[in-house]
């Protein structure tokens, strides 16, 4: 298959419009992203467009979430494998981190994506 001038352009064009669309989705999802952090009962739901330091208190000690440049991390708990910290960032629809030690968990929400109807909804 042999493919024309026009044929090209019509790629091109498709390419860059496709491109464009994705850019510009996702820096609509960014802005509207937020982290829902529960403790002791409580539920704390901060922006991830807003930086800042959380000091929790838990059972165990205090554990610290940062809140940076979109994503939320442990940065530091006083559990004994610290598998929260190591865990990383989170900034996507649906994507969660714990310190089950602490009882503290955090997820994210608040995107487009998680308008629709998922498996979880009956």
């Amino acid at each position: 298959m042999k493919l024309r001038f026009f044929d090209i352009v019509a790629l091109i064009f498709s390419l860059t419009v496709f491109l464009l669309f994705t850019a510009y989705g996702r820096s609509l999802n960014k802005d509207e992203g937020y982290v829902i952090i529960e403790s002791s009962g409580d539920q704390l739901i901060y922006p991830l467009s807003q930086e800042r330091s959380i000091t929790l208190e838990g059972p165990i000690g205090e554990s610290v979430i940062l809140i940076e440049q979109g994503t939320a991390r442990f940065f530091s708990s006083e559990c004994d494998d610290d598998l929260c910290v190591q865990m990383g960032e989170i900034h996507g629809s649906g994507e969660w981190a714990a310190c089950l030690p602490n009882r503290i968990f955090l997820y994210t929400g608040g995107f487009e994506e998680d308008q629709g109807v998922d498996s979880g909804v009956y």
